[in-house]
């Protein structure tokens, strides 16, 4: 957790839950984690990128100081300034913008992917012939992440709360730990596609952060018109974790 390049540290579970900007000295981060049973902390490069993923947590399970972090930085920090996302590039971290969707959901669907690393930038896209939403949202991370030719320090920008949630928050490690059981009743939705994300995950250091969709973030809707151009090609592939399940066939087009 000591990555020297790091200057803001979020402690959700420990003695003293907070931010901090300093991860050794008397009062500072590691004193709130070192021995405390089932500590949650993160580390970032930025104070936006610490906010946002604070926001993936309900305000009910925050302490208070920690609230007033959020309330402190308003409305609009959810949404990756420049200055914010170069910061992030001059670290050395790659950057991956992601976004996907499925026309009348579920029906053809496609995904967008923008990555960037120092002065490099990739797009990618696919699509199939019959999918969802979240099942798109999750391709895009997945594709942009398979890409990546060596392990990697990641951010991935999402405009999908089913993803970002799922991952900062860590339900997906539980359904996997739980034989993708959400509860005793109801099991996880996109199994092969989680077990899979979280493969990469294992892979790869990826932090999730979340943005509002068609906000004008550049990079994100960019990412939404290579989704939509992508679910609209002929000849789609199938989405064999979706359709081999039996939930629907494609329609007849007679």
């Amino acid at each position: 957790m000591s990555d020297k390049k790091k200057k803001f540290y979020i402690v959700i579970k420990g003695r003293n839950p907070g931010l901090y900007t300093k991860w050794f000295g008397a009062g500072e981060a590691a004193e709130q984690i070192q021995g405390y049973p089932d500590a949650l902390y993160k580390g970032f490069f930025t104070r936006d990128e610490a906010v946002n993923w604070l926001r993936g947590f309900s305000a009910e399970t925050l302490a208070p100081n920690l609230v007033s972090v959020l309330n402190d930085a308003g409305p609009d920090s959810d949404q990756p300034r420049a200055d914010t996302t170069n910061d992030l590039l001059n670290a050395g971290k790659v950057v991956i913008y992601t976004d996907g969707s499925a026309m009348n959901n579920p029906g053809p669907g496609g995904y967008g992917v923008v990555l960037k690393f120092k002065g490099h930038r990739k797009e990618l896209s696919g699509g199939f012939r019959l999918t969802t939403n979240n099942r798109m949202e999750m391709f895009a991370c997945i594709a942009g992440l398979q890409s990546l030719n060596q392990p990697s320090d990641v951010m991935i920008i999402s405009d999908s709360k089913y993803v970002v949630e799922s991952m900062i928050q860590g339900w997906a490690r539980r359904w996997k730990a739980n034989g993708w059981q959400r509860n005793g009743k109801e099991k996880a939705e996109n199994a092969d596609l989680w077990a899979e994300l979280l493969q990469l995950c294992d892979r790869h250091t990826v932090s999730f952060q979340w943005i509002k969709g068609h906000n004008s973030t550049k990079e994100n809707e960019r990412c939404d018109r290579l989704a939509l151009a992508a679910a609209q090609a002929v000849n789609l592939p199938v989405d064999e974790g979706f359709e081999e399940k039996g939930r629907q066939k494609p329609p007849s087009l007679f």
